[in-house]
């Protein structure tokens, strides 16, 4: 019998070893349709029978053991649709390779078995390399279009990544870049050969050693890691960047690569840092606003409280401020705020904390003080300098301030206490006559 007329007649059982095979390689993650994953090497076969019944000329014969095949179109059709396939359903290279050996051996195998003890025809030989040379054709044809399509879904993943603004690359397991987008190229300005092969370190970043241990501890964990970092380009730009490192895992659970990405971030940072400005600081002048002089007195009483030093808190009211505003006009008093501001920082050192509550209100924390002869210093310093005259626009101006004192721990030991006996010490200092300070006295 020959080759061609056995492999029509045994089709199924040639069918059903090849898909029993072919069942092994499929990843466990993908369904298995049967239908599907037999038709088109169906075809195939009935395409190669058609052909090994067809007489071949002596240049068909020498241009096959060449590589070059004329057979039917249907054939061709079959094995690229294999590659393309086999590459969705997630095979290796090796695996859809693995099946036309599987097809070879299974229709050798049974037609060998059909021949036992029975005369072998004069044809066997030619149509076992006709048929040999057809399926060396049918896994080129395969692997070409396995090859295509995975070039393509790499020139499309590239395309994708590239016309991103976000930094996208991937990683070997030694820390090395193995694919870097536009964005990364452009960032580094460094060309693509001069990145793919270097890691962190050779590139220079200044944090490329951590970035790297970053990378190991992704590896070992096999869980994402997010960080922030600032960068300076080449080209002397500054910006700030957020970025993840993901462990690539193989279906047995292996890490193989890191996948990376990173975000420019600087305009979030600055929009962040100015509603921060705002929460936090006096638009006037300034100084921290309530908000966060409450959260540095409440720092700075633990910090007394761990060393043992007192610290100190001045309220500071300023004598005839209303009258400056209400003659000159608000700007004239806004003018005259940030004077007094630039003054009272001029009084303390670079540890203690002037702050603006309100209005022409201010506080002042005194830290790591050797007693209280410091504060009637600083505080005499802060009269004299408020005392004299402000040059505000074309006109002099003349005012003082009232001080309240109150000690930690000796009078209190919490902000509100503290606030409310540097409040009551400061009116004290007002109704004694203006422009001096008084401490608090529970009498």
């Amino acid at each position: 019998m020959r080759l061609s007329k056995f492999i029509l007649n045994n089709l199924e059982a040639v069918l059903q070893e090849w898909e029993d095979f072919a069942a092994t390689l499929i990843p466990p993650e993908q369904s298995l349709d049967k239908v599907t994953l037999r038709d088109h090497v169906q075809k195939m076969l009935e395409a190669m029978s058609a052909d090994l019944a067809k007489p071949e000329t002596e240049h068909e014969e020498i241009e096959k053991s060449k590589g070059h095949d004329d057979s039917p179109e249907c054939r061709k059709t079959a094995a690229a649709t294999h590659g393309k396939e086999r590459l969705a359903l997630g095979f290796t290279l090796d695996a859809a390779v693995a099946e036309y050996r599987a097809l070879r051996a299974s229709v050798t195998r049974l037609w060998q078995k059909s021949l036992l003890n029975k005369p072998v025809p004069d044809t066997a030989i030619g149509d076992l390399i006709r048929f040999n040379e057809a399926i060396d054709q049918s896994i080129n044809e395969s692997v070409t279009s396995y090859s295509f399509e995975k070039e393509q879904q790499m020139r499309v993943f590239d395309t994708i990544l590239s016309s991103l603004p976000d930094i996208s690359f991937t990683l070997t397991l030694d820390g090395r870049f193995a694919y870097v987008n536009k964005a990364l190229i452009e960032l580094f300005a460094l060309p693509p050969d001069k990145l793919v092969g270097k890691n962190f370190i050779d590139i220079g970043l200044p944090n490329g050693a951590e970035l790297q241990r970053q990378i190991d501890q992704v590896i070992s964990t096999k869980k994402e890691l997010r960080g922030e970092m600032p960068y300076t380009a080449p080209s002397g730009e500054w910006g700030f960047y957020d970025y993840i490192f993901v462990p690539a895992v193989d279906k047995e659970g292996v890490v193989e690569a890191v996948a990376g990405t990173a975000r420019n971030i600087t305009e979030r940072k600055a929009a962040e840092e100015k509603n921060w400005q705002r929460a936090n600081y006096d638009l006037l002048t300034g100084l921290p606003n309530r908000r966060l002089f409450l959260d540095r007195l409440e720092q700075d009483l633990k910090h007394a409280g761990r060393i043992g030093a007192p610290i100190s808190l001045l309220f500071i009211d300023l004598d005839h401020f209303k009258e400056v505003n209400d003659k000159f006009g608000h700007d004239a008093g806004d003018l005259l705020l940030r004077l007094v501001t630039a003054r009272l920082l001029s009084c303390i050192r670079d540890t203690d904390t002037v702050a603006r509550l309100s209005g022409d209100e201010f506080t002042v924390i005194l830290q790591d003080l050797r007693g209280t002869e410091d504060v009637e210093l600083i505080a005499g310093k802060i009269l004299t300098e408020l005392a004299s005259p402000f040059p505000i626009f074309s006109h002099t101006v003349h005012i003082s301030a009232s001080i309240g004192i109150t000690l930690s721990p000796q009078d209190a030991s919490t902000p509100d206490h503290l606030i409310k006996n540097a409040d009551q010490a400061m009116y004290v200092a007002k109704k004694a006559g203006r422009n001096q300070f008084s401490f608090f006295s529970p009498n």
